[in-house]
């Protein structure tokens, strides 16, 4: 089989009733509209995505402020909100270019759709017109065939009827007239037949330029289509490739600022902008009620002094006879609902009269 890269030299076949050729074409237009609606679709979609991603991105970025952060994970933080405003611009300028995109090729299957429709109807005529030509020739045939048929049957029965001997003057001419008559109409017949075969050559010859016209623009269209789309498609990867280019040089500036990042000089940051006197608080001492400062002395929270203990006693005192009209109890082993009344010091207790009652 010969191979063609000519819609003119593919399309035909024999029968000259086949309408296959003009069928394919019509089909593969039916089928790159399709293509081609999709592609628009897919160019609108695109625009409302990265409309919307843009805006989310600008929404986003307003919530990290980052404003807390010490040292260079601030700055980090800062380059981060930064290109991440520049990757938002990014992704709109995207719907821009997807939006023109969009506009471009709308025009273009426009344009192509209708010149196509136009060549289509063409050649339908055209064709719509040889087959009913075709019909028109095909009964005229059958009728020029059976006329002729009907001649020969009449020339043979004249021809008999002469040569009979019992044939009578009057029949014979009744079969002259008959063949006469069947001569007449086979040659009306084979006039018609003749006409309708003219007729349907030149439709013939119409629908071959027309069908020839038909696959040289269908093939000139397909070329201009398929050089739009690979230049279309190519447009946007371009697009996506600089959104990527965009989104990696936003990370590659934030990652140059977080190489710099060094925890302990973030920490220190942090501590030479807040740190106090690095003074302690003094330990918590107890104070014995009965060694409570005097009166009118200055108190620990005004010294800012702890308690100091008294000096020991110059002279000891003999404590006060025990108790005798309450129990005697060790400090350890007061309950919390009593009440120490006063303590005496001794060698191994120390005795208190306990009075019973709330605190």
């Amino acid at each position: 089989m010969t191979r063609t890269s000519q819609y003119v030299d593919a399309f035909w076949e024999p029968d000259f009733t086949s309408t296959r050729g003009y069928d394919i074409l019509t089909k593969r237009n039916k089928d790159i509209r399709k293509v081609s609606k999709e592609l628009e679709e897919y160019y609108k979609e695109r625009v409302k995505a990265e409309q919307n991603y843009s805006k989310a991105i600008q929404t986003l970025v307003r919530k990290l402020e980052g404003k807390e952060e010490l040292g260079d994970l601030g700055k980090a933080l800062r380059e981060l909100k930064l290109q991440t405003e520049r990757i938002g611009r990014s992704h709109e300028e995207a719907a821009n270019s997807f939006q023109m995109l969009y506009n471009e090729l709308s025009k273009f299957n426009d344009e192509q759709k209708s010149l196509k429709q136009q060549v289509e109807e063409r050649t339908k005529s055209s064709q719509n017109d040889k087959l009913q030509k075709y019909k028109a020739c095909m009964s005229c045939k059958d009728k020029y065939i059976s006329k002729c048929k009907e001649k020969e049957a009449a020339e043979e029965g004249f021809n008999q009827a002469r040569q009979s001997v019992q044939i009578t003057s009057k029949e014979l001419g009744k079969a002259g007239k008959a063949k006469e008559k069947a001569d007449e109409a086979q040659q009306q017949a084979d006039a018609n037949y003749r006409s309708s075969v003219q007729a349907l050559e030149a439709s013939r010859k119409l629908w071959e330029k027309e069908m020839e016209d038909a696959c040289n623009n269908f093939q000139r269209l397909e070329e201009q289509r398929i050089d739009f789309f690979r230049d279309s498609v190519w447009k946007c990867t371009n697009v996506d490739s600089k959104a990527c280019v965009d989104h990696d040089e936003g990370a590659e500036a934030v990652r140059t600022v977080l190489q710099y990042c060094d925890i302990s000089k973030d920490l220190q940051e942090f501590i030479d902008n807040n740190k106090l006197s690095g003074k302690r608080p003094e330990p918590v001492l107890y104070e014995d009620y009965d060694r409570r400062p005097i009166q009118g002395a200055p108190s620990r929270t005004q010294t800012m002094r702890p308690p100091q203990p008294l000096p020991p006693m110059q002279h000891p005192r003999n404590p006060p006879p025990r108790p005798t009209d309450g129990p005697l109890i060790s400090l350890e082993e007061v309950d919390e609902h009593y009440s120490l009344a006063r303590a005496i010091p001794n060698e191994e207790y120390s005795y208190a009269r306990v009075f019973p009652g709330p605190i």
